[in-house]
């Protein structure tokens, strides 16, 4: 490769032929003005009094017509000033300020034009320009006036500014954001523990917010979220600081807060702005929240303890029943630092060997026959003893341990089903109940296959059992596994119906066969209250709605042979509790069913007097 040689700008060899001998036949000076009126940048002539001598198109498009003179061969090779001059625009005068002090040279600023002058005085409102500044000089040195750049940065600011924004505020609901809560309290922690002052955190989290939103499309749960952020910044006094943390939780920030009674009314004006139905896409939708509070420095005295223990509050009012307030107390850190412990526990405990089966009878409500049992699963800790299912169960979901425990309840159930066939035991059904995370599971239906081909058991002995909360988060999943699962042969209950928030206008769309009524309305039925009436009349309207379904009717949690009698009586096919058989091993629970079948053939052939 060949490399022409180095020359440089003194050089006499070296020609411009396009700038000193214009094929057009202009003077130099004239290649300048061409260069000029092509330039991006504005480019202005100022002398030391602040008056343009001349500017390029580019200065008069972002300023407006500045009626400079020609730039001609007058201009040499310093800089002569002229008698045709202009008035400096307002946004320009600090620039050739500056220029008179020969201190500064140079010099880069941000002006807001709309802030210098009016449109009649050459500047547009609202744009902003970077300006450079650089002295002329006369050959001897002097400074004569200077040379202004400058460039149209108005959209450059506008990003800017935007950013800066959604640095600072949520872009849905123009609340201050997470980050600006932070600091908003870290500065408020400050200035509290200077002046010996007391601060609170409300920490707001909406009850089955998830379903609602799913159910409405995220475009119209977007709505919903800004109607909320708007009834909960309505509902609070202006002093009080509220920002959207994420999601549907939403913060809000007292400073000298009074005591919690005060707060208690706050939160509850909250929650009576939500209980208000919203209206939306025809139909209105009514919210409640769970709110927790926690004080500066009662309960804590920095911030990311503040937040978290606020958080905790939270999730314990929702524990305790949803749409509540719940102050942070020392015991909620022991219990959380013990479901964390229960959860390392659990990690293993299927490897140990920890769970284990009880089995509860189902009985026709009629003739009291056994038909069946449901697998309920156990876990005996070596930390923690034998722990409650409503403890270790949701721990499983949370952790997703709960895939591989209900492959395992679901093995060792049917197993057990068919062991009693071949001990000689009448044929019965076993159910089994499926999480929620066992339903997404792309594997499930393969599983319960292999399930039933590795036990040997007839697939219509098997009933799965689906709560009802858990159809509505994926209608569309739910309809194709239920599906694929009837496909096997099985058959499928919908479990504690009444608690939930199925819509009856697909429940006949999904193949159930059988609807489990959920025990809260059985124990309402002869409990001697005057309120009883409502919940016979519910009761009624369950059996009922199973019987149009042609779904057989399951009662749950039946205690008393009253209860037994009035279900009867109205209806219920089947029924299960504690007065036909608590859970029990499967030993055990095999004496009951055959002590159950043994008074149900005494009643066949009139033995009216044995007991059971």
């Amino acid at each position: 490769m060949s490399h022409a040689p180095q020359r440089h700008a003194g050089d006499p060899s070296v020609s411009s032929p396009s700038l000193r001998a214009p094929a057009s036949g202009g003077s130099p000076a004239q290649v300048l003005r061409l260069v000029l009126d092509n330039m991006a940048e504005g480019v202005c002539v100022a002398d030391l009094d602040g008056r343009i001598i001349t500017a390029n198109p580019a200065a008069e498009a972002v300023f407006g017509p500045l009626h400079g003179v020609a730039f001609d061969e007058r201009f040499g090779p310093s800089f002569r000033l002229d008698d045709q001059i202009t008035p400096c625009p307002p946004a320009l005068r600090p620039m050739t300020r500056a220029i008179r002090g020969d201190s500064i040279e140079r010099q880069s600023l941000f002006l807001d034009r709309g802030a210098e002058g009016t449109e009649e005085e050459g500047a547009r409102p609202g744009a902003w320009i970077r300006v450079n500044a650089r002295p002329l000089l006369e050959t001897n040195g002097r400074i004569v006036g200077g040379v202004l750049v400058f460039r149209d940065i108005t959209h450059i600011k506008a990003t800017e500014d935007r950013m800066a924004y959604l640095a600072q505020f949520d872009a849905l609901t123009g609340l201050p954001n997470r980050f600006q809560f932070r600091q908003r309290l870290e500065r408020a922690i400050t200035a509290a523990r200077g002046a010996g002052r007391r601060l609170a955190v409300l920490f707001l989290d909406f009850d089955r917010f998830k379903e609602i939103n799913d159910s409405l499309g995220h475009e119209l749960g977007d709505d919903l979220l800004v109607a909320i952020a708007r009834r909960i910044r309505d509902a609070l006094p202006p002093s009080v600081f509220v920002a959207r943390f994420g999601g549907d939780e939403f913060t809000a920030l007292i400073e000298d807060p009074g005591e919690r009674e005060e707060l208690a009314v706050l939160a509850a004006r909250v929650q009576r702005a939500l209980a208000d139905p919203f209206p939306l896409a025809g139909d209105s939708y009514s919210l409640s929240a769970s709110v927790g509070g926690v004080l500066f420095p009662d309960d804590a005295d920095a911030i990311d303890d503040l937040l978290r223990k606020a958080d905790m509050a939270m999730q314990h009012a929702k524990e305790q029943g949803r749409n509540a307030l719940q102050f942070y107390d020392a015991a909620m850190t022991a219990a959380a630092a013990e479901r964390l412990a229960m959860k390392a526990q659990l990690a293993q405990a299927l490897e140990r060997g920890q769970f284990f089966l009880h089995y509860q009878p189902l009985v026709e409500a009629g003739s009291g026959r056994p038909v069946g049992v449901e697998a309920l699963l156990r876990w005996r800790s070596e930390a923690f003893g034998l722990v409650s299912p409503a403890t270790f169960i949701p721990l499983t979901e949370e952790s997703g341990l709960i895939v591989a425990i209900g492959r395992w309840v679901l093995d060792t159930a049917c197993r057990q089903a068919r062991a009693w066939e071949l001990a000689g035991q009448p044929p019965i059904e076993i159910a089994v109940n499926l999480s929620p995370r066992q339903l997404r599971d792309p594997e499930l239906v393969e599983h319960v296959r292999g399930v039933l081909d590795r036990s040997g058991l007839d697939p219509s002995r098997l009933v799965l059992e689906i709560t009802e909360g858990l159809l509505i988060e994926d209608m569309a999943l739910s309809r194709r596994v239920l599906a694929s699962l009837k496909r096997l042969g099985i058959r499928l209950a919908l479990d504690d119906f009444g608690t939930g928030y199925s819509s009856l206008s697909y429940l006949n769309s999904l193949p159930f066969d059988i609807l489990k009524m959920d025990g809260s309305f059985t124990r309402n039925l002869t409990d001697g209250q005057a309120s009883n009436t409502g919940g016979q009349a519910i009761a009624r309207a369950i059996i009922a709605l199973g019987q149009s379904l042609n779904m057989l009717l399951v009662a749950e949690g039946v205690e008393t042979a009253e209860q037994h009698a009035w279900l009867t009586r109205n209806g219920c096919d089947l029924v299960q509790g504690y007065h036909f058989g608590r859970p029990a091993a499967a030993d055990d629970v095999t004496g009951v069913l055959q002590g159950l079948a043994l008074a149900h053939s005494a009643r066949q052939i009139g033995q009216s007097d044995f007991v059971i």
